[in-house]
């Protein structure tokens, strides 16, 4: 009996959040199909039912680690004044390995080695999610009356991106711990410059 619609999205819905948590977690090479249907309790030859190629299959994953992420940053940060809401997000992105839910893991830091050898629809997505979070930053920073909050938006996220990317490779706790005080460090300094000033970080010409 064929599945309904309903199903047949369900069970891609599945896919995806399985998918999503192996790539960010084992990694996107060391990651097959098998491994992911496997992981869904599904066979191997459903998969093309539901995706074209392992590039479909990761470019759509990352794109539901992204809604993931924002969603749970949008959730934590709503209602708050926008400089307590920068605080938190960047609090909580920086020590997104100690969380115990393992899908609050970014793309950008976890898997940049291989998406910057990724097919191209993988890395619109990847793009996107990147735009995503300098727009979520830039909408606090535009409330605090800074005059590129865009470009000091862009700063931020290169700064906390690059901490965790580097906190990842290190095997060393208090090395971790270094790179991610330095990286909240460098946060406040580029927040305490004046609105006028602080984007000067990311101006472009």
């Amino acid at each position: 009996m064929r599945k309904s619609n309903a199903e047949a999205a369900e069970t891609r819905k599945r896919i995806l959040a399985t998918a999503s948590e192996l790539f960010l977690n084992n990694g996107i090479a060391a990651t097959a199909i098998a491994d992911v249907m496997s992981a869904c309790g599904l066979t191997q030859g459903g998969f093309y039912r539901h995706f074209t190629s392992k590039e479909h299959l990761v470019a759509d994953a990352n794109a539901v680690a992204f809604d993931y992420i924002v969603a749970n940053l949008d959730e934590l940060t709503r209602g708050k004044p926008p400089r307590e809401a920068i605080e938190l997000i960047v609090f909580h992105y920086l020590r997104q390995h100690q969380s115990e839910d393992n899908r609050l893991l970014c793309p950008l830091a976890n898997l940049s080695t291989e998406l910057g050898h990724a097919d191209p629809q993988v890395k619109e997505v990847v793009t996107a999610g990147y735009s995503r979070f300098v727009k979520m930053f830039a909408a606090h920073l535009m409330r605090l009356d800074y005059e590129d909050f865009m470009g000091l938006a862009e700063s931020i996220v290169s700064v906390i991106v690059g901490a965790v990317s580097l906190a990842h490779m290190a095997d060393d706790k208090a090395l971790v711990d270094t790179i991610v005080g330095n990286a909240e460090h460098t946060v406040k300094l580029l927040l305490q410059r004046s609105p006028a000033q602080a984007g000067l970080t990311g101006a472009r010409p």
